[in-house]
């Protein structure tokens, strides 16, 4: 399986690792690594004055779940610190939560950390991202060295945990690691300073300075740590798997499975056009010419949405209800037909923004939040409250309806506004983080129900793109939308797919080719159809960009695109992730990784030659192989087939020659 160094398989190195230096500081209550002032005193883990409790359960094979809790005797705040320590990973998870269990408001609690320790090591450095923000310099990998002294900042913008920033960090020493996760899916915060023999981490909602009133309960980000020796290589690929074990949802309780995406609608502002005549059209028409989907897309704009000039528009929301002129049987008959031809129906919702004049607006402003905005400023948007129980009792029961009646299979959420001022700009000197934390509660339990009364359900989260994806978000969904920019700009969704592959191994892609598309497209749609744009949408999830209302497609074309993108998906999602070129958005260079899958031997090498690179040839040198045996590389495209060692391929690789753009895919098995 190749050298030590790559090997994705967890090793009792990793384990020694991970018990030496996560298990301890959560073992005991006083060493628990959690702080926060309570009325100016500085609180770090549980104090023995706070008489903690533990109690310990193994919840199965894998996973042990320890409870720390202690009650501060004079105000009755009691801390509670849920750890789950798995046996199969080297991970530790963490959550902090307070609660007034006391007849009167709490002292101040503020600077509430769910992380504030030390790791140990030489030459630290930290790899971390910008996250998405609608530009092509989103998901930019960096690297920062930490010598003593020095800090480094990461908070997002906004209120939305992946806006400007990235909840997922990786600590590298010499020789070992961590990767961190924060999982938040709001405004957090985390200080990252050197010191001399390690790193100082400190993490947590950015800002909590509040009372707890009579049994109020306020909650910390979960905080995820996973321990890695050897370089980082092995940091992706154990996370990876992690994540494919213990994460990615289940629905009816098998792993999500790689799905083929299609739509169609007539012309309009995104899905406004969209009834049920032209849904049950469309279906019909991408079986007809050989298109087998397995999820049937409705976007935005179903509801009604019309403005004052009686135009249809789709950010009106919250009125969560079909369009009774465009859909006047509901989605029951579109699901129908999609169940038909062996499909799901996806529906898209943003039930957390509300639009002045919609139902919800007009029948329950108690449950909206709104900005400060300065004099004679108009906001035509509202924060739906869900930290509201009442609101989001409401909203569950009636998205509960909607799914049950509309046989809806996949729930898409979308949260296209920053809501932090929302939460902040209604808050007292002594509640501030109060509306943001129990919003954060009031989403999760929101998207539990719905799982939970909707078995078979799987959730899309979206948010302008990919700007609510933090791990809380992900033990929940996938993020089948992952960005709101550049989806046909080849070098730039490509460099994005490597943050993407190494944090979140499921997301989707499109097949758009904006440098081909004809004037006036609209940029749902390709015009022109090539295998290019197949190449650069390899994903877990993949969405046709065809335009079904045409018939001038190279049909023949698209049918086998689509079926070598079933065989490779398998490999992109389950396989180890091996990068073989630099991180590089300039169109000017190749592209090629490597996803292997050690545990069967088979695996894939992509190759990529885009539009602007002049290199004809490249040689791809994969990363990991068993170097004593034989295998065989297949090209389904060009029916090329070759065998070679192991030993060769590793030290020689294998060169390919593309036209400008053009990719191609070498599946390979050992024998």
């Amino acid at each position: 399986m190749g050298t030590l160094a790559t090997s994705p398989v967890t090793t009792p190195e990793d384990m020694l690792l991970s018990r030496s230096h996560l298990a301890p500081m959560l073992a005991l209550p006083a060493q628990l690594p959690c702080s926060f002032l309570y009325g100016g005193e500085q609180i770090r883990g549980l104090p023995e004055s706070w008489q903690p409790v533990t109690t310990r359960r193994t919840i199965d094979a894998n996973l042990v779940e320890t409870v720390h809790e202690g009650t501060h005797a004079d105000t009755g705040l009691v801390v509670r610190v849920e750890v789950l320590e798995y046996r199969d990973f080297p991970v530790v998870e963490w959550v902090v939560w307070l609660t007034n269990t006391g007849d009167a408001p709490t002292p101040i609690i503020s600077d509430v950390q769910a992380l504030d320790a030390a790791f140990t090591g030489i030459d630290p450095v930290i790899h971390h991202c910008n996250g998405d923000f609608y530009s092509e310099t989103g998901y930019t990998p960096q690297e920062t060295p930490l010598p003593a002294g020095a800090k480094l900042a990461l908070i997002p913008t906004g209120g939305r945990p992946c806006d400007g920033a990235f909840p997922y960090f990786r600590l590298q020493f010499e020789g070992y690691g961590f990767n961190l996760a924060v999982g938040w899916p709001a405004q957090w915060a985390a200080t990252l300073t050197g010191l001399g023999d390690g790193v100082a981490v400190r993490a947590g909602q950015e800002q909590t300075h509040l009372r707890l009133n009579p049994g109020e309960t306020i909650r910390t980000p979960r905080m995820t740590a996973l321990a890695w020796t050897g370089d980082s290589t092995r940091a992706i690929n154990l996370w990876r798997r992690w994540y494919l074990a213990h994460v990615l949802p289940r629905p009816d309780g098998e792993p999500l499975q790689p799905q083929l995406a299609v739509a169609g609608t007539d012309s309009g502002e995104e899905f406004t056009a969209a009834t049920e005549a032209n849904q049950l059209r469309y279906q019909s028409r991408f079986k007809d010419v050989g298109i087998d989907y397995d999820v049937w897309w409705i976007d935005a704009g179903w509801y009604p949405c019309r403005d004052a000039n009686g135009d249809r528009r789709w950010p009106l929301t919250g009125t969560w209800r079909p369009d009774p002129e465009r859909f006047p049987n509901g989605f029951a008959p579109v699901s129908e037909g999609a169940r038909k031809h062996g499909a799901q129906l996806l529906v898209w919702f943003e039930p957390e923004r509300v639009v002045e004049g919609s139902e919800l607006w007009r029948e329950h402003p108690e449950w909206l939040l709104r900005a400060n905005l300065p004099e004679g400023g108009h906001d035509p948007n509202a924060l739906l409250n869900l930290g509201d129980p009442q609101c989001r009792q409401w909203l569950t029961d009636h998205v509960c309806a909607l799914i049950q009646q509309g046989g809806i299979g996949v729930y898409r959420q979308d949260f296209n506004f920053p809501p932090l001022a929302y939460w902040r700009d209604s808050e007292a000197e002594d509640r501030q983080g109060m509306n943001e934390n129990l919003h954060v509660q009031g989403y999760l339990k929101y998207w539990d129900d719905l799982l939970a009364r909707n078995p078979g359900l799987w959730i899309d989260s979206c948010s302008s793109g990919g700007r609510r994806n933090d791990l809380e978000t992900m033990r929940r969904s996938v993020p089948l939308h992952y960005t709101d920019y550049g989806y046909g700009i080849h070098p730039i969704k490509l460099s994005f797919h490597q943050a993407l592959y190494a944090w979140i191994p499921y997301f989707k892609e499109v097949t758009l080719s904006w440098d081909r598309n004809e004037p006036g497209d609209d940029g749902r749609f390709d015009r022109v159809v090539d295998s290019f744009s197949f190449h650069c949408g390899m994903a877990a999830m993949l969405a046709t960009s065809v335009d079904i209302r045409r018939d001038d497609y190279d049909f023949a074309l698209v049918r086998r695109m689509i079926a070598l993108w079933r065989r490779a998906a398998p490999l992109l999602l389950h396989g180890d992730y091996y990068p073989l070129t630099p991180f590089d958005r300039s169109g000017e260079r190749w592209v090629a990784w490597q996803f292997d899958r050690p545990e069967i031997g088979e695996g894939l090498l992509q190759g990529i030659r885009l539009a602007a690179c002049a290199d004809e040839s490249f040689t791809i040198r994969p990363k990991t192989l068993d170097p004593m045996a034989d295998y065989v590389l297949e090209n389904p495209e060009t029916g090329d087939e070759v065998r070679l060692s192991g030993e060769a391929l590793l030290a020689e690789g294998v060169t390919v020659s593309l036209p400008a753009r053009a990719g191609g895919i070498w599946f390979y098995r050992r024998l």
